[in-house]
C-alpha cells in the first residue's frame, strides 16, 4: 500500500477534485485489490495490475456520481500536501490491533510459504518478495518462463485453499 498510494491517490484526485473523497476512493482500491489479490496472475508488474484495478475502480466511480467532471478547486500542490500530512497521521495512529493483525497476517504468510514445495516457494518469495522479473526468475532457478508461471500460479493457489481451509 505504501508503495503504490500516491500514484492511485493521485489518478483519484484527478477525477474527484475533493481530496476526501480521492482518499476514500484510495481507500476501497486498495480493499479491492486485496480481495482480488489471488486473480494476480504475474503476467504484468504488480504496479501495472494495482493501476488497472484503480483505473477500472475511479472510473466506474466517476460515471456512478455524474456525468460532469468535477473540477479541483485546490491547487495541485496544496492537494498533495494535505494528503501526506494525512498519511503522517495514519501511520501516527496505527493501533496497537493494527500492528497485531498485521504481524498475524504476516505470521500466517510465512507459515503457508513454508509449507509449500520448494519449486512453489522459491519463485514466489523471488517475484513478490525481491521484486525479479519472470525473465530474472527463469534464469536463476533454470527454469522455463512459462513453467515458472505455472509454478507460480499453483503455488498461489494452494496457499489461497489452505487460508481458506484454515478459516473454515
Amino acid at each position: 500500500m505504501d508503495k503504490y498510494q500516491g500514484m492511485i491517490f493521485s489518478q483519484a484526485i484527478k477525477y474527484t477534485g475533493n481530496q476526501e473523497e480521492a482518499e476514500d476512493l484510495t481507500q476501497e482500491i486498495f480493499l479491492k485489490a486485496f480481495e482480488a489479490l489471488s486473480t494476480f496472475k504475474g503476467e504484468s508488474q504488480f504496479s501495472t495490475w494495482v493501476y488497472s484495478i484503480a483505473r477500472n475502480k475511479i472510473l466506474m466511480n466517476h460515471r456512478k456520481e455524474s456525468t460532469n467532471p468535477k473540477i479541483a478547486t485546490d491547487d495541485v500542490e496544496d492537494v498533495h500536501n494535505k494528503y501526506f500530512d494525512k498519511i503522517k497521521k495514519w501511520r501516527e495512529q496505527i493501533t496497537p490491533e493494527m500492528q497485531i493483525l498485521k504481524q498475524e497476517m504476516n505470521a500466517k504468510i510465512a507459515s503457508l510459504l513454508s509449507r509449500l514445495p520448494s519449486n512453489y516457494k522459491n519463485p514466489l518469495m523471488l517475484y513478490y518478495f525481491e521484486n525479479m522479473s519472470y525473465k530474472e526468475i527463469s534464469e536463476k532457478l533454470d527454469i522455463k518462463v512459462n513453467t515458472l508461471k505455472s509454478y507460480i500460479f499453483r503455488g498461489k493457489e494452494l496457499m489461497k485453499d489452505w487460508l481458506q481451509k484454515d478459516n473454515d
